[in-house]
This record gives structure tokens, sequence and C-alpha cells, in this order.
């Protein structure tokens, strides 16, 4: 393709340092720069906040939303709240989607920024699709980065990255429809810390979760490190059914700062414990194609095996002992 004009890119969030979220300088116009560049033809929708620094952004349309403030979904030990921006991105990147008339779009973070376009081929690259946990009409590609595997040497369920979607218009809005989250309340603040392990759902669990609810009431999870076979299972269907999860090299995005060079995340313990593009290509031929081969060699295998050996599993230890300490 050479031309992307069924395709809109929401770019949402700030596009500067707003209430205390630190922001690159410049990093907005290099995402929207980088829309034109990879995307000719596609529309840009810039869903931010009021009172933004918009001067020499190039984008087509702009959706400005009240701030809906930071939320509360958990406390520290000392009983201080701790601070969410959970409701700033669904109501940022609902705002933007419910703007959207061309039938695919992307969800897009204001603060990354595209290198390629090669989501759009692989979003029709996988066409079979099984039938437990099929909610959406078509599959939609998101980042493995923060598409967490393993957390704190354990396996996790259900915590699928925030940063970038892209897939069928109505497929974003049923998974970013959602509704605001109330604060916490303090007295439950035991309670949330209570899950296995000490743990409270991540943020990432939590959204997905809040959009599966809307379609499968009985899915759930008591923690972070809720790993029931039960519930990694259902977590590995909704996966190969729904989503296809690359690498950013593979799907063509670029991260900011905060989330590359020598940030945490980018580091080898932490890509390491992310889903790779060949382990979902083994949940798709698992569940939707037995005849298809992961594009994939043993090499690769046993050279991820042996680095989760080095950075991953002896995590498990450490977390198992600083919770018998707790």
């Amino acid at each position: 393709m050479t031309k992307f004009d069924d395709i809109t890119v929401v770019v949402q969030g700030p596009v500067q340092t707003f209430q205390d979220r630190e922001q690159e300088p410049g990093i907005t116009e290099k995402c929207l720069s980088s829309v034109r560049a990879y995307l000719p033809g596609a529309t840009i929708i810039l869903s931010t906040w009021p009172d933004q620094k918009l001067d020499g952004l190039d984008y087509d349309e702009l959706v400005i939303s009240e701030d809906p403030g930071p939320n509360i979904r958990n406390y520290h030990k000392d009983g201080s709240p701790q601070f969410y921006n959970n409701n700033r991105q669904i109501v940022s990147t609902l705002a933007g989607l419910q703007h959207v008339k061309t039938p695919y779009a992307i969800k897009l973070r204001s603060d990354n920024f595209l290198t390629g376009n090669a989501f759009v081929a692989m979003q029709q690259q996988f066409p079979k699709r099984g039938e437990p946990f099929s909610f959406l009409r078509e599959r939609v590609v998101v980042s493995n980065v923060f598409t967490r595997r393993y957390a704190k040497g354990f396996e996790v369920a259900f915590h699928l990255s925030d940063f970038f979607y892209y897939g069928l218009t109505e497929d974003l809005l049923k998974i970013w429809d959602l509704e605001l989250l109330p604060d916490l309340p303090s007295s439950q603040a035991d309670s949330i810390r209570g899950g296995p392990g000490g743990f409270p759902i991540d943020c990432t669990q939590m959204f997905w979760l809040r959009a599966l609810n809307k379609f499968y009431p009985d899915l759930s999870l008591t923690g972070l490190l809720d790993n029931r076979p039960e519930a990694i299972e259902q977590s590995n269907q909704c996966y190969a059914n729904n989503l296809i999860i690359g690498s950013p090299a593979d799907i063509g995005l670029g991260l900011c700062q905060k989330f590359s060079g020598n940030a945490r995340i980018a580091r080898t313990k932490g890509k390491c414990a992310q889903w790779h593009f060949f382990e979902w290509q083994d949940l798709y031929r698992q569940y939707c194609d037995v005849a298809f081969q992961p594009d994939v060699t043993l090499r690769q295998r046993v050279r991820l095996f042996l680095t989760r050996l080095l950075h991953v599993y002896p995590t498990k230890l450490e977390t198992v002992l600083k919770l018998r300490k707790g």
C-alpha cells in the first residue's frame, strides 16, 4: 500500500509537560511527522487537553477534552494515595476514537512515534480465528512492550500493553469505550493489596480485563500474580483469537526516551519477560491454525530460554523471599 486513506490515527495525550507529567521535548511533533511519513493519506486526530501549545503541530482534527485528573487505585503503606493517569488515558483515547470516520484506526501515544507501517499488512496475515473468547471482528495489532508474559519472575495473565493498537475502528471502540474509574476508598487499601503475592492488578491488566468483561463478565484476576492455570488458559485464548502481539521492530513503532535506551523495560531483563512475536504465533497455531508454522528458529527459542533462565526465573525466588520477609 502507498496510500492509507482508510486509516485514522488517534494521537492521544499531552503534547508538553502537563500536570507534572514530563514530556520529552518535541516528541509529539516527531510523532505526527512520522504518521505523515509512513501513512500518507491517513487522517490524524490529535486528542489532548486544554491550554496545550499546538503551534507547529501537523494534524487534521483537534479534540480537546476536559481533564478528568488523576485517579486513586491504590495506597502506599503509609496510607498516602497512589495516583494514576488511567482516566486520562480513557478520556483522550475514547474522545479521539469517537471522531474517527474511517474503517481502521490507530491508538498512538503522543510520546511515541512510527518507524514503519508493517502493522498494516500484519493485521491481515493471520485470518483464522478460534471460537473461545473471540469478541473482536478482526484482529488488533498491539505492542509487546509491557505485554508481559512474566512479572516478578512469575507467569502472569491478561497483562496487555496499552501503548499501540491498530485495527478496525469498531474493535478499538470495543476495547477503549470504558467507564471512568472511581477513586479507591482508603478503607479498601488492604483488600487490593491482598491478592496472590500481595501485589494488586497492574493497570494494563485492568484495562484489558475491563474491556473483556463487557463480553465475558466471569473473567477476573485477584492480583498481579494470579496465574491459576484457568486464568493463563483464558488469557492465552484471548490473545490468540483477538490480537497480534509484536515487538516495536516487528510492527514499526518507535518509543520515547522514557521507554527506550537504558530504560528498565528496554534492558535485556525487561525485554525477555515480554511476549515475543513467535510466542504469539505459537498461540495462533495452538488455538487457531494447527497447520501454521511459526517464523522462528530453534536457535531463537533456545536463546530466549537461556536469557530467561538468567534474568527471569531467579527473580521468582527473590519475590518469594521478599514476600516471606514482608
